[in-house]
């Protein structure tokens, strides 16, 4: 490969890398702008990262015996 070859390639691996970056750059932002969404929404319920495993726990509990009182309501037939 002469050097108009490895030039060439070159500038076609720096403009893929360069494509690359803005994507990683546009993931990072909406990353971002999705976390501080969540921490606002857990925020507006109390619920800190240290108190999210027992809430989602709670949540979990009540769920499951709602859906165990709908069961009880439907006839066995």
């Amino acid at each position: 490969m002469d050097s108009k070859q490895r030039i060439e390639l070159a500038k076609v691996r720096i403009d893929k890398a360069k494509k690359a970056q803005t994507i990683a750059e546009t993931e990072k932002s909406a990353a971002e702008r999705q976390q501080g969404e969540v921490t606002i929404k857990m925020a507006e319920l109390n619920v800190t990262p240290e108190t999210a495993q027992a809430e989602i726990a709670a949540l979990e509990s009540l769920v499951d015996s709602e859906l165990s009182k709908v069961e009880d309501l439907i006839p066995n037939v």
